[in-house]
């Protein structure tokens, strides 16, 4: 189910910014999290839980939940985007299991974009029983007519699509409302009708020479070119007008497709170009020239009515002072020289005329008139999502637009108001304070390694390659926590202050009134303080790094009475520690002898925890760190597991013990893919001291 809820009698939920920026919601800080520790089907599990199109998003995705990541004002945001795509193509999909129909009504959705593919998931899982209408071949919408391969393979597309499929949404593709059936028709079998209809028309403009035979529109020249083969004849220069997404896919289409040459045009300015910042630095390098700050005034044909090029002139500004769409031109002109043109201006909707003899009215400029409240068309049971209604946005918006309108019909057909306002409501964090900002450890963001310009514009095959998993585990990494560490338990605090000496963000603060405050929303989850705490007043807030040491009393169990030496191994859960080559070893290869207790970042084994490993039976203890300790999040973390381990030496001495039971010791990656090696080699250490063979009396 989403998390995307109408519940007015609940207090708002807090997300993380990411999770907040996230359209749908998605729990962006546990599935990076189990990224880092290894647990990619785990990530699987939180990625697809809100999101019915997983696999699109994962590649295609805008990923505005970078936009809010609170990283970004350190160095930059964490490839999230990127990350999700690694996860989903490495970790297990659960299994798809049918909504069971428990409710009598159903519902119609027209439309199989990701608006109304959304929307018939959340409706199937409320218990209606959903018909998704889609016109095409194969459902999708936009995202699968016209998207090009280089960018997103349709094998991800299908892989969402069966999967709702799988859930029970009946799909009929092929069949067109107004032509095949009309709203009455549906309204005869369903109790209500959601329009997903989309913006599947490509603009034109009305200037001199719009009329040429070469003159070509976006969107069919872009189906064209992914089902229809579409090539270019020799010695075509073509010309995109337009500077937005669907302008680049197809100017980089055009490049794939044998044009001699590419150029783009568009109205804004290079800073200002609609497009996202990454497609168009791609156009770039596979070789599309661009003009941007140029306005179309006409296009230029020769006596046989071929087109030879394109007369432009300068754009001053393109928006008003009030930001309304108001060119204003200055006096350089120029031709672009060129003999194919295609126009990527905009998409809008059909024409909608049909639908007024079933009582949905429309606007006067043929939009559909709806209730921006209730989601509601002029006919009662007649919804709208997506971007028929709201315009042109990114796919993960539709689909948070079709999860809306499923709030919206479940309360129509149960008889009970509702308000779209109210819909999706939740609170988040400030940016990171600036002084906190100071204080965090930089580390650079992995770039996504794509193919290389000369290669991929050979063919149709995905450019972006995509992280392997030492780069995914090190960019998981990135990623602050925020709001998931030390919290305060008020009544155990004696307000020493160790907390505030050792912390090296700056997190506790005594304020101008003399008040005592851990600042959670600025705290980065190292644990320093949790441990260090003499009155154990600190804990984290999230579960996983207490839940991650309380392991320790099975590993111990299971690992006695083995035929060697109980050996605890507290290594870290991060970097090659989450490997699936260390994972392997631990979970089906390690001596029965060995406990393994995988945490996040040593410096969170305080001195009581490995007491307590001997106190549950162990004879001997390893904490195994990092030696990379450039690429944690932490500072100083050798130095307080270091001065733990040597702590715990010394109570060892004083009880007579040999300090060499206990050892630290920071391994390489190369050490920690062949830790079976220093596995043997510690044990053996350990046999020779339990032997009287080493240590200290």
């Amino acid at each position: 189910m989403s998390n995307i809820k109408y519940d007015l009698s609940s207090p708002a939920p807090e997300y993380p910014p990411c999770q907040a920026g996230c359209p749908v919601h998605t729990d962006v800080q546990e599935y990076v999290r189990q990224i880092s520790l290894g647990n990619y089907d785990k990530a699987v599990e939180a990625i697809i839980a809100p999101n019915p199109m997983a696999s699109v998003c994962g590649i295609i995705c805008a990923h505005p939940c970078e936009t809010q990541c609170r990283r970004k004002d350190v160095d930059e945001p964490v490839a999230i985007r990127a990350l999700k795509r690694f996860a989903l193509e490495n970790g297990a999909w659960p299994e798809v299991k049918k909504a069971e129909v428990t409710r009598s009504e159903k519902v119609a959705v027209v439309g199989g974009g990701p608006a109304g593919l959304a929307a018939a998931k959340e409706l199937a899982e409320m218990g209606f029983a959903v018909t998704v209408f889609e016109r095409s071949a194969e459902a999708g919408g936009a995202i699968t007519n016209y998207i090009p391969t280089y960018r997103l393979p349709m094998e991800a597309v299908r892989k969402d699509v069966d999967r709702i499929a799988a859930l029970g949404v009946e799909i009929k593709t092929g069949v067109e409302l107004g032509k095949d059936f009309s709203l009455d028709d549906l309204a005869k079998d369903y109790q209500a009708i959601v329009l997903a209809l989309g913006l599947p028309t490509s603009r034109s403009i009305n200037i001199p020479g719009s009329d040429a035979k070469d003159v070509m529109l976006a969107l069919p020249f872009l189906s064209s070119v992914k089902f229809e083969g579409f090539k270019f004849e020799p010695g075509r220069n073509v010309l995109v007008i337009g500077g937005g997404n669907v302008a680049m896919d197809v100017a980089r289409s055009a490049v794939r497709c044998g044009a001699e040459s590419v150029q783009l045009m568009c109205l804004e300015c290079r800073a200002d170009m609609p497009a996202n910042p990454w497609e168009i630095e791609e156009a770039l390098e596979e070789g599309v020239v661009m003009h941007p700050a140029w306005g179309q005034q006409r296009i230029l044909v020769d006596d046989q009515g071929n087109i030879t090029g394109v007369e432009v002139k300068e754009v001053l500004s393109v928006l008003d002072e009030q930001k309304r769409f108001n060119p204003q031109f200055g006096t350089a002109e120029k031709v672009i020289p060129c003999n194919v043109v295609v126009l990527a201006i905009g998409q809008t909707n059909d024409d909608l005329s049909y639908l007024t003899a079933a009582g949905v009215e429309l606007t006067e400029r043929g939009t559909l008139k709806f209730n921006r409240h209730t989601l509601q068309t002029t006919r009662p049971d007649v919804f709208v999502a997506g971007e028929v209604a709201f315009g042109p946005g990114l796919a993960v918006e539709a689909l948070a637009s079709g999860q809306k309108v499923a709030q919206a019909v479940k309360q129509y057909l149960d008889g009970v108001p509702f308000d779209a306002d109210y819909v999706d409501r939740f609170i988040t964090l400030d940016p990171l304070a600036s002084a906190t900002v100071e204080k965090v450890k930089p580390l650079p963001r992995l770039e996504v390694p794509n193919l290389d310009p000369e290669t991929r514009t050979q063919h149709f095959d995905v450019v972006e390659i995509g992280y392997d998993e030492r780069a995914a585990l090190c960019e998981s990494r990135r990623c602050l926590d925020c709001a998931a560490g030390a919290e305060c338990i008020d009544e155990l605090c004696a307000v020493c202050l160790t907390c505030l000496r050792t912390c090296p963000y700056g997190v506790p603060v005594v304020d101008e009134n003399g008040i005592f405050t851990i600042r959670n929303e600025e705290c980065q989850a190292c644990g320093l303080c949790v441990g260090i705490c003499p009155a154990s007043a600190i804990r984290f807030r999230n579960y996983y790094a207490q839940h991650a040491l309380d392991q320790l009393a099975d590993a111990v169990k299971l690992a006695q009475g083995n035929g060697g030496p109980t050996t605890v191994v507290f290594c870290c859960s991060y970097g090659a520690f989450a490997e699936r080559s260390f994972l392997d070893y631990v979970n089906n290869g390690k001596p029965q002898n060995l406990a393994v207790v995988r945490v996040p970042c040593v410096a969170k084994v305080e001195v009581e925890n490995i007491l307590e490993a001997f106190n549950l039976g162990a004879e001997a203890v390893f904490v195994a760190g990092c030696q990379e300790e450039g690429e944690c999040t932490y500072y100083d973390v050798e130095k307080w597991a270091a001065k733990r381990v040597g702590r715990a030496q010394e109570i060892l001495g004083e009880l007579g013990l040999e300090k060499e039971r206990v050892e630290y010791g920071t391994l390489a990656v190369d050490e920690v893919r062949n830790f079976k090696a220093v596995a043997e080699q510690y044990l053996a250490k350990v046999d020779a001291v339990l032997n009287g063979e080493g240590g200290e009396e």
